[in-house]
Order: C-alpha cells, then sequence, then structure tokens
C-alpha cells in the first residue's frame, strides 16, 4: 500500500497536470502591441474570440502554421476554429467552432514557428483569461431603467408658439405632433429625430424634416428604434431594440445591410460611428455576475454589474479592436449617486465613442462622469477626463468650475475642440448644457471656450446630443426634459430654430445633415426660369425617374411660393426604372428674385419618400447670376467692379446659410441713395447690378447686411 504521503504527492502531480493552464505564467506577453482578451481578464463571454497583434508585419500565408496556434480550455479541452491574418490590420484572429464552457480557464499558445516578412518568427506566446461563470440575462440594460426614471418624470408641458406646415399635411393619425415654436435663421438641411412615447415606448417613426417642421421622409417601423442618423458615406443608419443591431439603408431607403456585435455581444442603442475606411464602431452592455459584498460593505453577493464593451468591425465584420471595462475601470469608479449595494449595477454607462485626431478612442460613460481616451492600438488608457463628481480626472478645468456630469454625445470639431451634452445630473441645481471644450492634452487643462444654457435652466436627466454646423451653428438635442425638445442656436447665443413635440415624446438624440434622397433622380434638380417680368409667366417640364424596386405614385406636392405652380394632375404612377413627367410655372407678380422648392411626394401606408425641386427665377436682369450650386464658407461681400465705373457696376456677395440680406447705396454725406436688395435669400452666391447713370460723379458707399454680418465699401463713379 503505498503511503499517505506518497498519495499525497500523486494527488498534487494530478491537479498540477490537470490545471497547468491555471497557474501558467504569461509569457512574452509584454512583446505584443495588443492582445484580446487581455492577459488574465476574467469575465469573458463563452463565445469570445482571440485576437493577436505584433509589431512587425506576419506572413499572410497564415494556414501553413495553424498547428502552432492552440487554444484549449480547461473544461472543455483542445478548441478548433478559424484562424485568420487580416493583413490591412496586421492582426492574427481565431473565432472557435465551440464556445468555452462556463467558468474555466483558457489557454492561448503560439510555438514560435510563425513567420514574419523579415523572416523572423513570431515570439513564442502563452497567456490565460477566464470565462464568466454563467450566462446574464440582456434585460438589465438602459431600456428597463430609463422606462423607470421615465415614470417617475412629470409629462412635458406643451405649449406651442408656431404651428408647423404639418397642420395642412395629409399624415397618419399616429404621427408624431412637431411644433416649430421659433424660427428665425436657422441653417439650411434636414433634421434627423426617432421620437418615441415614454413611459410606454410604443413604437415609433423614422423621421427627416424641413426647418419647418414639415416630414420629407418618415416611416413606422414597428418597432422601438433609436440614433437614426447620416453616416459621413451617405448611408443612414438606426438602432432596432428587438433585434438589437443596427440597420444600414442607402440613400433610397432601402436597408442595404445589419451590424450588430460579435463575440456573443449584443449591441447596444447608443452608439454607431462608420468611419472613413468602412470599420464600424459599436457598444455593448455587458451584465455579469459580481460578487459585491468583497467590493463594497454591505454588497450584494448576487448582484448584476454591467460592463461595457467597444468593438471595432472591419466590412467584413471581423472584430479588429475590442475594449472591456472590466479590464481597466473599477467598478468603485461609479460617481456616488450610483449605488454599489443594489441588486443591479449599471456602473459604466457608456453612450458616446469618438475617434480623436490622432486615431485614439474617446469614451463618454456617464455614470463615470468621465470621458477616458483609449490607445486604439494597444488598448491602454491613456487619459480621464471628468466633472468634480468624476473620481479620476486629470485636468484641471478652465473657465468651467462644474466640469461636465452624467454626459452624452462627446465630439471632435475641425478646430480641434470638443463639444458635449453636459446633463448636469449632479449639478446643482441640475441644469444641462451645450459646451464646447479646448483640450490641452500635454499638460492636462481642459478650457471652457462656448456654453449655451436655456433661461429658465432646462434639465435633461438623460439622453441628449449636440452637433456643430458647418456654419458654427449648435443643434442640440435636449433628451429627456419637459421643457425643450430641439434648438439650434448661434455663436452668439440666439435661438434659431425651436421644435419640439407633443406630451410624452422624446428623442434620443437629433441631428441636422443636408440631404436629398436618391429613390426619385430628375434630369433637372433646379430648376432656373430666368427673368420673366412680373405679370407674365414660364414653365418648365422635367422627368422624374423611379430607382425603387416597387411601383411608386407621386401623389402630393409642397410649396411655399405661390408665384411657383405645379402643373401636372396627381397621382401619377411611375413604375421600376420608368420615368414620367412634370411641369411647374413660374410666374411673379411683384419684382425680385424668386427662390423656393418643389416637394414631390409618395405617401403611401407608414411611409413618405419626398424628390426636393429647387426653384429660381427673377423678374429683371439684376439678378441674373445667382448660383446656389456650391454652399459658401462664409459671409463676403466683394469689391464692386470695374471700380471706378461708369455708369453700372456689379457686385457679388456669398452668404452661408439662408439670410435677411440688405444692400443699400449712401451719398458721402450718408444720405440712402437707393436700396439694391431687401429680402431673405438662401445659401448661394449672387451678383446685383448697380446703375448710377442718374447720379453725379463721386464717392458712393455700399452697406451689406446679412444675418450678423455687417460690411461697408466705397466706390468711385466717373462720368
Amino acid at each position: 500500500m503505498p503511503s499517505l504521503f506518497k498519495l499525497s504527492v500523486i494527488s498534487f502531480l494530478f491537479t498540477l497536470l490537470t490545471f497547468s493552464n491555471v497557474i501558467a505564467q504569461p509569457v512574452n506577453t509584454e512583446l505584443f502591441e495588443y492582445l484580446s482578451p487581455v492577459p488574465g481578464a476574467s469575465l469573458v463571454k463563452p463565445a469570445a474570440s482571440i485576437i493577436i497583434k505584433y509589431k512587425e508585419t506576419l506572413s499572410p500565408e497564415i494556414y501553413k502554421y495553424e498547428s502552432n496556434f492552440s487554444v484549449t480550455g480547461d473544461v472543455s479541452g483542445i478548441h478548433r476554429g478559424k484562424l485568420k491574418y487580416l493583413k490591412d490590420e496586421n492582426i492574427l484572429t481565431f473565432k472557435p467552432f465551440t464556445p468555452f464552457s462556463d467558468g474555466e480557464n483558457v489557454t492561448v499558445e503560439i510555438k514560435p514557428a510563425i513567420k514574419l516578412m523579415n523572416g523572423d518568427n513570431l515570439p513564442y506566446l502563452k497567456y490565460n483569461f477566464r470565462i464568466a461563470e454563467r450566462e446574464v440575462a440582456k434585460g438589465t440594460d438602459i431600456i428597463s431603467s430609463l422606462k423607470k426614471d421615465l415614470r417617475s418624470k412629470d409629462v412635458k408641458k406643451f405649449n406651442p408658439a408656431i404651428k408647423s406646415d404639418m397642420e395642412q399635411d395629409s399624415l397618419p393619425a399616429d404621427f408624431p405632433s412637431i411644433t416649430i415654436d421659433n424660427l428665425l435663421n436657422p441653417t439650411d438641411g434636414y433634421i434627423f429625430f426617432t421620437p418615441f412615447v415614454a413611459p410606454t415606448f410604443s413604437p415609433t417613426y423614422l423621421i427627416i424634416t424641413d426647418n419647418y417642421g414639415v416630414p420629407v421622409f418618415y416611416r413606422k417601423t414597428g418597432d422601438l428604434n433609436f440614433d437614426f442618423k447620416k453616416q459621413p458615406n451617405g448611408n443612414l443608419s438606426y438602432y432596432d431594440l428587438p433585434l438589437r443591431c443596427f440597420y444600414i439603408m442607402d440613400n433610397r431607403y432601402e436597408i442595404i445591410d445589419t451590424l450588430t456585435m460579435q463575440n456573443g455581444y449584443s449591441a447596444d442603442l447608443h452608439e454607431l460611428r462608420i468611419l472613413d475606411n468602412g470599420h464600424a464602431l459599436m457598444m455593448a452592455y455587458d451584465p455579469e455576475p459580481v460578487r459585491m459584498d468583497t467590493v463594497v460593505p454591505g454588497g450584494n453577493p448576487n448582484a448584476i454589474v454591467t460592463g461595457l464593451i467597444i468593438q471595432e468591425q472591419d466590412e467584413n465584420d471581423n472584430v479588429v479592436f475590442q475594449w472591456r471595462s472590466w479590464d481597466h475601470f473599477k467598478i468603485t469608479d461609479a460617481t456616488d449617486d450610483i449605488s454599489l449595494t443594489d441588486s443591479l449595477i449599471d456602473c459604466v454607462h457608456g453612450n458616446a465613442i469618438e475617434v480623436d485626431y490622432d486615431g485614439n478612442l474617446l469614451l463618454s460613460s456617464r455614470h463615470l462622469d468621465e470621458i477616458t481616451k483609449i490607445d486604439r492600438t494597444t488598448g491602454n488608457i491613456i487619459w480621464r477626463w471628468g466633472g468634480i463628481h468624476c473620481k479620476n480626472n486629470q485636468f484641471t478645468f478652465i473657465n468651467d468650475s462644474i466640469g461636465f456630469s452624467h454626459q452624452h454625445h462627446i465630439r471632435r470639431l475641425p478646430n480641434g475642440n470638443y463639444t458635449i451634452f453636459d446633463n448636469g445630473n449632479l449639478h446643482a441645481p441640475q441644469h444641462s448644457r451645450a459646451l464646447e471644450y479646448q483640450l490641452d492634452q500635454t499638460n492636462k487643462i481642459a478650457i471652457l471656450t462656448w456654453k449655451y444654457v436655456n433661461d429658465p435652466f432646462t434639465y435633461s436627466f438623460a439622453m441628449g446630443s449636440v452637433q456643430r454646423l458647418p456654419d458654427h451653428h449648435t443643434f442640440i438635442g435636449w433628451g429627456a426634459t419637459a421643457t425643450a425638445d430641439i434648438s439650434e442656436v448661434s455663436v452668439d447665443g440666439t435661438n434659431q430654430l425651436e421644435l419640439s413635440f407633443s406630451d410624452t415624446l422624446y428623442s434620443y438624440r437629433a441631428f441636422k445633415f443636408p440631404w436629398q434622397s436618391g429613390a426619385f433622380t430628375s434630369d433637372q434638380n433646379n430648376l432656373d426660369f430666368g427673368v420673366v417680368p412680373p405679370g407674365d409667366s414660364s414653365i418648365i417640364t422635367f422627368s422624374l425617374t423611379n430607382n425603387l424596386n416597387q411601383d411608386v405614385e407621386i401623389n402630393s406636392t409642397l410649396n411655399r411660393d405661390s408665384a411657383f405652380t405645379f402643373l401636372t394632375e396627381l397621382p401619377v404612377r411611375i413604375l421600376p426604372n420608368d420615368t414620367a413627367e412634370f411641369s411647374i410655372k413660374f410666374s411673379p407678380d411683384t419684382a425680385g428674385l424668386y427662390n423656393g422648392h418643389m416637394y414631390l411626394r409618395w405617401d403611401s401606408p407608414g411611409q413618405r419618400i419626398t424628390k426636393i425641386i429647387g426653384l429660381k427665377g427673377y423678374t429683371d436682369s439684376i439678378y441674373v447670376g445667382v448660383s446656389n450650386d456650391t454652399r459658401p464658407e462664409g459671409f463676403s461681400i466683394s469689391q464692386n467692379y470695374p471700380n471706378p465705373f461708369n455708369p453700372t457696376s456689379r457686385i457679388n456677395y456669398s452668404i452661408p446659410r439662408t439670410s435677411a440680406v440688405k444692400i443699400q447705396i449712401f451719398d458721402i454725406l450718408g444720405n440712402l441713395i437707393t436700396t439694391l436688395v431687401n429680402k431673405e435669400q438662401p445659401a448661394g452666391s449672387y451678383v446685383v447690378e448697380f446703375d448710377g447713370s442718374r447720379l453725379a460723379s463721386g464717392i458712393y458707399f455700399y452697406r451689406f447686411n446679412a444675418g450678423e454680418f455687417l460690411s461697408v465699401k466705397k466706390m468711385l463713379l466717373l462720368k
């Protein structure tokens, strides 16, 4: 009979052999730029894939070396899978054919035989990570908590000031009520949003409206949707809650792709960024069981704590970068209003991703009061920036004593600054702000350079967005508030546009973009009627092609200028890829320049698609030469030409957005001679002619007012 000592040794050796992957120390991990899951990671999903990046370029013939790459679970054993080399990213990815077992330790090992392009071998690598003990139902996310919050809030008070054209529009009975409360001089473009009813979260509409609140596109989806916006590549995207995915639509509003998370995660509603290289950035909320009694006094031993996952996927849905809050944040980093003794704890609550000017990532974490900069190569944290309630802030604030709180929607501006929607949950008193900061990332200084605060305060306890428009207006989606919905403000804080919804309607975000659908195309997108004297008229006929894969019916129009009349009898049915002709008449009744738009609409059950035709006409040659094809970058007025002149001279000017324009001529004593232009004009470049045949020789001045812009120049008349 073996001795007790021998039995103990045998038992120890058996344990050592069986669990060798558990106690194996990582080898050469520091030689690799990026490893996912990170060495020693815990709470990893059973469906995890593995990503490995080395500083040198690998041989593309990776299939020759598959036997040198092994992944082994201490419960599930050796895993076969698909090993890929993604040349553009210089990374190895391994996707197991079967998931790992709950709670097991997994060992990744690469033997030094895989070749590099320089002829060397990839260094030997060995490390471990641990799979989560059990899967958690995905219902512990934002929707359940948001429903609870919205039920506890007062319903919105709806007091419209200016009714939109929707009152005369034929819309579905359950279409959201939209009102324009203020309309001054907003940026040209179209407004994107998906209002939903709270707290019932009834099915939503995807909506695009003009500045008057009139829908140019809507679609009733039957599901709860969020974050409807135009991506940089021109496609549209929105989040579908039931399927937990993002749909991608082309400019014909046809769904062309579906994006979701990989590695066992479900895409979260907060963010989708399509990058210039075709890659996609998304987030996932990751609820996992945590014994909180080992983290904080009084903690729940059966708590569910929600972490955050960021994934970057290439155009073929390969995960090329993954970042997990579990590896970099502590649960106790959450702000003090987040109870760490609850059974459900959302300690991070990421809500926005931005790519910084150096290619690294910016993450907005609402429940940390923090913007975190993440190295996109290594996954390491570069810095942490937050308000006075942030526990890890590394920045000094200038011009802002409170910083931001429970913020949303970090965005980088072309000038290098950053905008944030500051919800202000922990401000005293609670109030929300649109903010712009200049960051000195070397010396860790945050300078508040611009802010907008409603008077009286608007407080949005959740959601919200800030978008800087090309003309420097700021477009604000106020999120969950009882006092505002969408605002557009100029640099000086003047409210240029105010749009509001009916009671209990909210919108997660709101955006403004230039937009023209490709569902219908025309041989003439802009109709120029030329010079037509008052009382006379001119007719232009144009064609419209149906680019959809179904019959359409142009059955309604919208036009705000009575000088333009739609002549074609409706409805007009157009077969797929077929063309129909339409006619518009221009008949001015007073002198001037006329600019407008004709909306040709296909209204079908639950959907509208619009083709917008630009309209332009003049009553005198003084207005000829107007061009709106390219939007100017700013206000400008040229020196008149010729100068000196006799007796006529032309003046060119440009406006970047629709503006009230006035050009007046004065003599040297300041007496008003004449007014050349005095009307609202859309963005564009213009030319106006001055005739001085009835004036004496001498110096004259012309003054140009447009929006907030003023310029005075002199000219010389010589006879």
